[in-house]
């Protein structure tokens, strides 16, 4: 029985995590890190154990350097300086709140443009760097994305006895 109940608490918290995957006012991967170990506590840590835990710990810290990396490399890469990834984080915030869950993007994009072009950079530079805060965003969800997948399968097999 403990292990049906452990089941619904990580697939809620897998759920939650998905979804904050795209809308970051929610803590994606934490989430699930919080789904693992209450179902390694639901089931007396028998199955799931410290061990495990520690490794989705390392996950988890994993995917959120993941996600910060994107946005940096992505930004960098089509050459924003400091202000446009900082308007690409603050956009993409204001963004998700505004228009979710596609502002995250599009947020980025106007952020980040419009920061470089507040700072003197031409029409098609600043544009160029709002581009490249957009496709590293776009990259850094996708590979949290990746990583919560990862955890779920990980976590689903070792509490089904796999």
């Amino acid at each position: 029985m403990s292990e049906i109940i452990a089941g619904v608490v990580l697939l809620i918290s897998l759920l939650v995590a998905a979804v904050g995957v795209v809308l970051p006012a929610l803590p994606a991967v934490p989430a699930a890190l919080v789904g693992v170990v209450l179902a390694g506590w639901i089931t007396g840590f028998a199955r799931i154990d410290v061990g495990f835990i520690a490794w989705v710990g390392v996950l988890t810290l994993l995917a959120q350097g993941v996600d910060l990396l994107g946005t940096w490399l992505g930004s960098h890469y089509f050459g924003a300086r400091r202000p446009g990834v900082i308007g690409g984080v603050v956009g993409a915030l204001v963004g998700i709140i505004v228009l979710p869950p596609w502002g995250l993007l599009l947020g980025a994009l106007a952020g980040a443009s419009l920061a470089e072009a507040a700072t003197g950079r031409p029409g098609g530079e600043a544009i160029k760097a709002g581009v490249g805060a957009l496709l590293g965003t776009l990259g850094g969800v996708v590979g949290k994305g990746v990583i919560v997948l990862l955890i779920a399968v990980m976590a689903f097999v070792r509490l089904l006895g796999g």
